[in-house]
């Protein structure tokens, strides 16, 4: 064989390499994109979970924060870690969706319209969304989409009530009736 045969299949030879390198960094990029989304994915399942076991701990005192009942200092803050991890969750829900991690016939709007719809339906939810809302205004916002999904709850409770709407909301949410 002539050098140029050699050269010739020495560029082929280094083609091929660089083209199964890129498909091989391709294929590694897509496993860890889907590993990503499976992760988050199970931090949103054991989110929901840990809020299920908030509310099966203290039933009472949860239906109690649900329909605006007052409580004593020790529930007001149970009460209140029980409503921050729903909405941190439910804010992680509003970002997976987002971020086309979360495929689901719901979209982020819908999200807004559920929490809406408890909102009106359960005024102790409201008062202390509203209470959470207020206090991070004026504090460090560690998770801007949380405050920002709060601020569209609001909006859109706002704009139920002003056009006499009354949505319907999940019953089975904060206990009995």
């Amino acid at each position: 064989m002539s050098n140029n045969s050699w050269k010739d299949i020495a560029e082929l030879v280094g083609i091929t390499a660089i083209v199964l390198s890129l498909l091989f960094v391709g294929f590694q990029i897509r496993q860890s994109q889907q590993l990503a989304m499976e992760e988050q994915i199970n931090n949103a399942n054991e989110r929901q979970n840990a809020i299920r076991e908030l509310i099966f701990a203290y039933p009472e005192i949860w239906h109690k924060a649900c329909t605006g009942e007052p409580l004593d200092p020790v529930s007001r803050v149970i009460a209140a870690k029980i409503f921050d991890s729903w909405i941190d969750h439910v804010a992680g829900e509003y970002t997976l969706r987002a971020s086309g991690v979360r495929q689901s016939e719901a979209s982020r709007q819908k999200i807004v319209e559920e929490i809406a719809a408890q909102y009106w339906l359960y005024p102790g939810l409201e008062e202390l969304g509203n209470s959470r809302l207020d206090w991070h205004q004026g504090a460090v916002v560690t998770n801007p989409s949380r405050l920002g999904l709060g601020i569209l709850i609001r909006e859109r409770l706002d704009e139920l009530r002003s056009n006499g709407i009354k949505p319907k909301g999940d019953t089975a949410w904060c206990g009995r009736t």
